[in-house]
C-alpha cells in the first residue's frame, strides 16, 4: 500500500516527466551518495520486485539533480538490466526530500537526457530482485 501511495506522489510531483531537463536541473548534477543508493535499495528496490524477477545484471545510478530549489526536492535516476530482460532497460526516475522517497516514476524520459552523468551501481548488480 505504502508503494502504492509513493507512486501516486511521484506522479503528482514528477507531473510532466516527459518534459526535457531543464538547464538549470542538468546544471545542479553532483554524484549520489552512499545514503542515496542504500536508500533506494531498501526503500525502492527491496519493496518494490518480486523475487521471481531474477538477478540485476547490470545498474547505473546517475548524477543527483535539484529538482525545486524551493521545497528542496531532488531527484536521481537507476538504469538497469534485470537477467530475464537482458538487453531491455528498465528506468525509474525517484524523487526525494530530506533523505525520504517521495516517489519513482518507471520509464521517465528525462533518465535518458544525454547530459545527466551515470555511475556503476555495484551495490545493486548482483542482487536477487
Amino acid at each position: 500500500m505504502k508503494i502504492k501511495v509513493l507512486v501516486c506522489a511521484a506522479l503528482l510531483v514528477l507531473a510532466g516527466c516527459n518534459a526535457p531537463v531543464s538547464q538549470s536541473v542538468a546544471d545542479s548534477q553532483r554524484p549520489p551518495s552512499s545514503d542515496v543508493r542504500q536508500n533506494f535499495i531498501n526503500i525502492v528496490f527491496k519493496r518494490t520486485y518480486s523475487h521471481e524477477a531474477g538477478e540485476v545484471v547490470w545498474a547505473r545510478i546517475s548524477s543527483v539533480v535539484l529538482l525545486d530549489p524551493e521545497k528542496k526536492i531532488y531527484a536521481y535516476c537507476v538504469r538497469l538490466v534485470p537477467k530475464r530482460g537482458w538487453g531491455d532497460w528498465a528506468y525509474l526516475g525517484v524523487s526525494f526530500t530530506d533523505g525520504e522517497i517521495l516517489g519513482a516514476t518507471v520509464n521517465d524520459n528525462r533518465c535518458r537526457d544525454k547530459r545527466l552523468r551515470y555511475y556503476p551501481f555495484t551495490e545493486l548488480t548482483g542482487m536477487m530482485t
